[in-house]
C-alpha cells in the first residue's frame, strides 16, 4: 500500500525531524504537485519518499523553471564569468535575474565548480542562453533525487533525462542555487514616472 493510495498509511521514514510540521506540509505539497502531473507514478510514493522530497519539486512551473535556470547557470559559472559580450550578458541578467548572476560574477573562484567536474552546455549565443541553462539545470534536478521511485514521479515535471552527477554532487549545486538566491537582495524598486507606482523588476 502507498502513502498516495486509500488505506492504511504505510511505514514512515525513522529518520528524525526538526520541525514535523514543516514537513508535513511540505510533504503534502510535494503529494499534491506530483499526482496533478503525474498521478499514476505518484500513486507508487511511500511515506519515506515523500519525506526525502525537496521542497522544489512543490513549486510552480515557473519558479522551477527559474530555478532550474540558476542551477544550470552554477554548472556553467567557469564560462559565464568569461563572456564578455553583451548580448549573452543581458541573456543571463533576464534568464536568471540580476541579482543571482551578479552573485554568480562574483563568487570566489574557489567556489566555482571546474569544468571538467561535469559536462555543461556550450552556449555561443544569447538564443541559447536560458533554454541550455534551463535543460542542464532540470537534469541536475532531477539527479539530485537520489530516491528511484521520487526521480520516476517527478520526470513528468523534469524530462526524462537526468544528468550523470553523482546525487550527491547534484544536491550540493542544487542547495547552492537557492543559498544564493537567499543571499542575494532583491532588486531595486523605482518609482514609475506618470502613475507613482514602482515599475516592475526584470523577470526571469
Amino acid at each position: 500500500m502507498t502513502a498516495l493510495a486509500a488505506g492504511a498509511p504505510p511505514k514512515r521514514s525513522e529518520a528524525p525531524a526538526d520541525d514535523p510540521r514543516s514537513r508535513r506540509r511540505r510533504r503534502a505539497a510535494v503529494a499534491r504537485r506530483l499526482l496533478a502531473v503525474a498521478p499514476e507514478a505518484a500513486a507508487a510514493l511511500d511515506w519515506e519518499a515523500l519525506d526525502a522530497a525537496p521542497g522544489w519539486l512543490a513549486m510552480s512551473d515557473t519558479d522551477l523553471m527559474v530555478l532550474a535556470r540558476q542551477v544550470g547557470a552554477l554548472l556553467s559559472a567557469a564560462s559565464i564569468r568569461l563572456w564578455i559580450d553583451g548580448a549573452r550578458i543581458a541573456a543571463a541578467r533576464t534568464a536568471l535575474g540580476g541579482p543571482f548572476l551578479q552573485a554568480l560574477q562574483a563568487l570566489p573562484e574557489a567556489q566555482v565548480l571546474p569544468r571538467n567536474v561535469a559536462p555543461s552546455p556550450r552556449i555561443d549565443s544569447a538564443e541559447q542562453v536560458a533554454p541550455l541553462l534551463r535543460t542542464s539545470g532540470l537534469a541536475v534536478l532531477q539527479a539530485s533525487l537520489s530516491n528511484a521511485t521520487l526521480r520516476r514521479a517527478a520526470a513528468s515535471m523534469l524530462g526524462n533525462h537526468a544528468s550523470t552527477m553523482a546525487p550527491a554532487l547534484a544536491q550540493s549545486l542544487v542547495a547552492r542555487a537557492q543559498t544564493l538566491v537567499v543571499r542575494t537582495p532583491p532588486p531595486a524598486r523605482t518609482q514609475g514616472p506618470a502613475n507613482n507606482k514602482p515599475t516592475e523588476g526584470i523577470k526571469a
